[in-house]
């Protein structure tokens, strides 16, 4: 399934967070998919825009970046440049391949900045896909769960901190609190056989009780 049919129905003007298997492919003609492209001829060339210069400050590059062909590049830059063309385009939504990967710490703190404002000033869509949603959590809508190029969940803000309580647990501790959930007085366990241990000490006790 492709990114447009991923975001398909969805709310506009958000930022999600992407976890999971889909084909980053599209050509819808709203949609921008930001990755480290590369493209015919030099970098001024590729964006031919009188916006290209204030595009490109946006993505923290400098006029010397429109000189270089895409083999001159780095990942990074590449990426941006990118990310500077879906800016001269205007696309409703921009969808980031793990864009965070090459940033250090102030990049990162900027472009999250960015995304935030081209959400909310220009409701813009912005959808990060990556594995370490807790670093965009703070400004991301919805987390989107991804499944054999299905969504299988979308978590609310509100619920994130409980999802991804339950998703670094070990199984044995989410079985622990299901087992108590259901009213059995049953410890802590982190390992599976004193779980096992447990469960059939208080099987026996309940038919010594019925005996």
């Amino acid at each position: 399934m492709e990114v447009a049919n991923i975001l398909e129905n969805k709310e506009r003007g958000l930022i999600y967070g992407l976890m999971g298997n889909i084909n980053l492919t599209t050509n819808h003609v709203s949609i921008s998919i930001i990755t480290s492209y590369k493209f015919p001829g030099t970098t001024k060339e590729y964006l031919n825009s009188e916006k290209a210069l204030s595009s490109l400050k946006m993505v923290l590059l400098d006029e010397s970046i429109l000189f270089k062909t895409s083999s001159e590049c780095s990942i990074s830059e590449l990426k941006r440049i990118s990310l500077a063309k879906a800016l001269i385009e205007n696309k409703e939504c921009i969808v980031l391949n793990y864009f965070e990967q090459e940033l250090n710490y102030q990049e990162r703190r900027y472009f999250k900045s960015l995304w935030k404002r081209l959400s909310e000033n220009y409701h813009k869509t912005i959808v990060i896909f990556t594995n370490d949603i807790t670093s965009f959590w703070n400004i991301a809508s919805s987390l989107l769960i991804v499944d054999k190029y299905k969504v299988i969940n979308t978590i609310k803000k509100e619920d994130y901190f409980k999802f991804m309580d339950n998703l670094n647990k070990p199984e044995i501790v989410r079985i622990t609190e299901l087992i108590q959930e259901k009213g059995i007085p049953i410890e802590n366990y982190q390992d599976g056989s004193d779980l096992l241990k447990a469960i059939y000490r208080i099987k026996e006790q309940k038919n010594e009780i019925s005996n």
